[in-house]
């Protein structure tokens, strides 16, 4: 169990709910604290061992034993502070969400330039700090999103049930369905959501990632390229002067030469190596809970 399946769990849903409803936000901070350092204890836990093998391949090969486990020690925390903010600021309802992320100036100039091509935008991610906070904020800025995930939406949480119901945030686990639905929606000029370091799913290849092959999807490039849509890079970071940020980087078109399955890979290499400087500057806040890698790769 990780914090990510247990968050979105019912049980686990209900009870973030209420503790961060109830909960001021040091003793919240504090729970958090306790539960990751109950979890870096159990060294050969899955979660850990998952977690050391992705941190090993961010910090490269000259990372010694004990700078990768405070690493693993590092993202533990990070995952606790940001699941209880996620519940805390989503019970305080839609203007709480909104003043705790914070947008600068090269995110509305890059809106700008989304809007100004009149295109579909493809809003690619990576599971840095609290992304999921960053994808509703988004949405709260006035761009309706589609999300496609890896798991079915979690049933309970007032704020996205809301948000559903009034048609600003659509959540569907990627399916046929859900894409069919997300290239009709770029082509009417709409905005959908995806993370782009997930190694789960339909229509993943292998790709070149911190300079070793990994399963990775790349259908989400197939899907710009059908819609006509524009990329735009997008991801959330926590530091103590600033609090939650967006980071983003430039729109990318996507560079066609006729050779689908080159395009795929090649678009889909212009992404990840975002995602790769994003991660590696703050590889703490990285919180994937998945092999990335293979074993032994």
């Amino acid at each position: 169990m990780n914090f990510q399946a247990f968050a979105t769990s019912g049980f686990g849903t209900r009870l973030w709910m209420g503790l961060g409803r109830w909960l001021p936000t040091p003793a919240g901070h504090g729970l958090a604290r306790v539960v990751a350092a109950a979890l870096h204890r159990r060294k050969d836990a899955n979660l850990y061992q998952i977690l050391y093998a992705n941190q090993a391949r961010v910090l490269g090969p000259d990372a010694s034993h004990r700078q990768i486990d405070a690493a693993v020690r590092a993202v533990l925390r990070h995952a606790g502070m940001t699941a209880f903010d996620l519940m805390h600021l989503a019970a305080q309802g839609q203007e709480a969400v909104t003043r705790s992320v914070e947008f600068g100036a090269s995110f509305w100039d890059n809106v700008e330039a989304a809007r100004t091509a009149g295109r579909g935008v493809l809003v690619c991610g990576c599971h840095l700090s609290n992304f999921n906070l960053a994808f509703l904020a988004f949405a709260l800025q006035g761009f309706p999103l589609q999300v496609l995930s890896a798991a079915a939406p979690a049933a309970g949480f007032g704020l996205i049930t809301e948000m559903r119901n009034r048609g600003v945030l659509e959540e569907t686990p990627i399916d046929a369905a859900a894409l069919r639905k997300a290239v009709a929606r770029l082509r009417a000029g709409g905005a959908v959501g995806i993370g782009v370091d997930w190694p789960l799913g339909v229509d993943t290849a292998t790709v070149p990632f911190f300079g070793q092959p990994a399963l990775l999807p790349t259908g989400y490039i197939r899907m710009a390229i059908n819609a006509g849509a524009v990329i735009f890079p997008l991801a959330c970071r926590w530091s103590p002067d600033r609090g939650y940020h967006v980071i983003t980087a430039s729109l990318i078109a996507p560079e066609l030469t006729g050779d689908r399955d080159t395009d795929i890979l090649h678009n889909a290499r212009r992404v990840l190596s975002i995602m790769e400087r994003w991660i590696a500057e703050t590889p703490d806040q990285w919180l994937m809970y998945h092999r990335v890698w293979p074993e032994g790769g």
